[in-house]
C-alpha cells in the first residue's frame, strides 16, 4: 500500500497558539518540531500497518514546514504547492491518505485558529452548507480515488471531518496551553498523544480496503464569504460573481470547483499565465530559506 501522510500544523500536539503557527517566528520553529514529532509517528504507524511506501506532503502555508534532517527517513518529501498534476503535486498512486494536526473550519466558534484553506474567509459554503478543508479536500482527492483514512487535531476539527469521512480513524489533541507547559506531566501527555498517533494510523493502514472515496456529487455551487467586502474585491481578480463579501462559482464537480478556488486564493488572474514557473520559484526559495536560514526555537516553557 502506497500511503501519503499529509500534513498541517494547528492540529499538532505542544502547539497551543497562533504564533507558532506563523511562518517565521521563533515560536513557529518550535512548533515545527511538534509537528515533525507527530508525523513521525503518523509515518511509523503507516509502516507498522503495512504501508510499503510512504510520502509526507507539507500542506500548512507554502510548505516546508516540518524539519525535514528530522523525518523518518524512509519516507519520501514533499513540500510546497503546485500547479499540475494537483496542487499537492503528483499523487498518483496513492491508496490512502492519513491527515496530521487538521484544523477547525473557518467561522468554528471557540475554535483554535479556525480557517478553510486560506485566512480570508469568515466561512466556505457548498450547496448552502459551511464546510471545512476536510469537505473540500475529501472530495477533491476522492475524485481521483484516494481516500483519506485518518485525521488528527482539536476536538471540533476532528468532530467536523468525521461528518463526511466517518469511516476514518481519529486522534483528538488538547489546545490548552496547560497541556504542554507543565513540566513532567506534559512530557507524559505528549508520549502517550503521540503514541496514539502511531497506534491509529497504523490501524487505518490495516483496514485500508475499508475507507472509502469521499464523491460529493455535483452540480456543486460554492459561496465564499470574506471577511470584508474590500477583500472580496480585491481577491476576485477572475469576476466571478459577487455580493458585498460574497464571491461564488459553479463547478460540474469538485476538481473543477477546487481549481476555481484556487484561482480566487493562490493564481491571480494577471499571474495565471506564469503560475509554473512561480510556484517552482516559490518552492525552492522556502525550502532552502526554512532549511538554512530558520530562527532558534522558542517553545516558551515546554518541553522540547
Amino acid at each position: 500500500m502506497y500511503v501519503g501522510v499529509f500534513a498541517d500544523i494547528e492540529g499538532s500536539f505542544g502547539i497551543w497558539r497562533m504564533r507558532q503557527c506563523r511562518m517565521g517566528t521563533r515560536e513557529w520553529q518550535y512548533g515545527r518540531i511538534c509537528l515533525t514529532e507527530d508525523v513521525n509517528h503518523v509515518v511509523r504507524g503507516a509502516f507498522d500497518g503495512g504501508a510499503a511506501r510512504v510520502t509526507v506532503k507539507d500542506n500548512h502555508e507554502v510548505g516546508f514546514n516540518c524539519l525535514i534532517n528530522r523525518l523518518d527517513p524512509r519516507a519520501e518529501y514533499i513540500g510546497g504547492h503546485y500547479v499540475e498534476p494537483s496542487l499537492f503535486g503528483d499523487v498518483t498512486g496513492l491508496d490512502l491518505i492519513l491527515y496530521v494536526a487538521i484544523h477547525a473550519a473557518s467561522g468554528t466558534p471557540d475554535a483554535f485558529f479556525p480557517h478553510t484553506h486560506y485566512g480570508v474567509f469568515s466561512e466556505l459554503r457548498l450547496n448552502g452548507a459551511a464546510v471545512g478543508e476536510m469537505d473540500i479536500y475529501g472530495g477533491y482527492l476522492g475524485e481521483l480515488g484516494i481516500p483519506i483514512g485518518f485525521v488528527s487535531g482539536e476536538d471540533v476539527a476532528v468532530e467536523q471531518a468525521l461528518r463526511v469521512l466517518p469511516w476514518a480513524k481519529a486522534v483528538t489533541v488538547d489546545k490548552s496551553k496547560a497541556a504542554y507547559t507543565s513540566g513532567e506531566k506534559s512530557r507524559r501527555y505528549l508520549a502517550e498523544g503521540r503514541e496514539r498517533l502511531r497506534r491509529t494510523a497504523a490501524e487505518a493502514v490495516a483496514g485500508g480496503s475499508l475507507m472509502k472515496p469521499l464523491i460529493i456529487k455535483g452540480p456543486l455551487h460554492f459561496e465564499a464569504v470574506f471577511r470584508t467586502e474590500q477583500l472580496a474585491r480585491q481577491f476576485n481578480t477572475w469576476n466571478f460573481p459577487r455580493q458585498g463579501d460574497t464571491v461564488s462559482w459553479d463547478a460540474a464537480d469538485m476538481r473543477e470547483g477546487f481549481d476555481k478556488l484556487n484561482r480566487l486564493t493562490f493564481f491571480r488572474r494577471n499571474l495565471y499565465p506564469v503560475r509554473r514557473p512561480l510556484t517552482f520559484l516559490m518552492r525552492n526559495y522556502y525550502r532552502i530559506k526554512n532549511t538554512y536560514f530558520a530562527p532558534l526555537p522558542d517553545p516558551e516553557g515546554a518541553p522540547l
